[in-house]
C-alpha cells in the first residue's frame, strides 16, 4: 500500500496538485475495494470527506489517469487505473451485479494482433463480457 500511496502522491506533484486528506482518503478508499464502485459508494466508505468533495476529487483523478470510469447502463463505476491495479476486464452478472476480474494474456494479445492488423495504435482498452454467473445460473 505504501507504494501505491507514493506513487499517488508523486502524480499529483507532478501535476502542481495538492495532496490533501480527504484526496487521500478517497484513494485509500479505491484502494481497498476489490471491485469497481459507484460514486457514491466512494462517498459512503469515506465519511470523513463531505460528498462534494468526494466528486470533485473522483473527477480529478480521472483526468489524472489515477482511476477509470466503466459505463454499466446509466451508472457510472470507478476503479483505480494502471499502475495501482494490474491491467484486468470483467465478468458482469446481469442478475446479481456480482464482478469477476479477469486478467488474460490471450485475450491481450488477441487485442494487440487486431489492432495491428488494422494499423491502429490502441492507446488504451476495457473488455467487459455480461451474462450470468454460475450461482445465478443455478436459481
Amino acid at each position: 500500500m505504501a507504494s501505491e500511496i507514493a506513487k499517488f502522491t508523486q502524480i499529483l506533484r507532478d501535476s502542481s496538485i495538492s495532496v490533501t486528506t480527504a484526496r487521500l482518503a478517497i484513494f485509500q478508499t479505491l484502494l481497498k475495494s476489490d471491485r469497481p464502485l459507484k460514486n457514491g459508494e466512494v462517498a459512503s466508505r469515506t465519511p470523513s470527506v463531505n460528498r462534494a468533495s468526494v466528486y470533485r476529487s473522483l473527477d480529478l483523478f480521472d483526468r489524472l489517469g489515477i482511476t477509470t470510469t466503466l459505463i454499466r447502463g446509466w451508472t457510472p463505476f470507478v476503479e483505480l487505473a494502471d499502475p495501482f491495479k494490474p491491467h484486468h476486464h470483467h465478468l458482469l452478472c446481469e442478475k446479481c451485479d456480482a464482478v469477476t476480474v479477469i486478467t488474460s494474456d490471450e485475450m491481450e494479445r488477441l487485442i494487440h494482433q487486431l489492432a495491428e492488423k488494422h494499423s491502429f495504435a490502441p492507446s488504451s482498452h476495457h473488455f467487459e463480457v455480461k451474462g450470468t454467473c454460475h450461482n445465478c445460473q443455478h436459481l
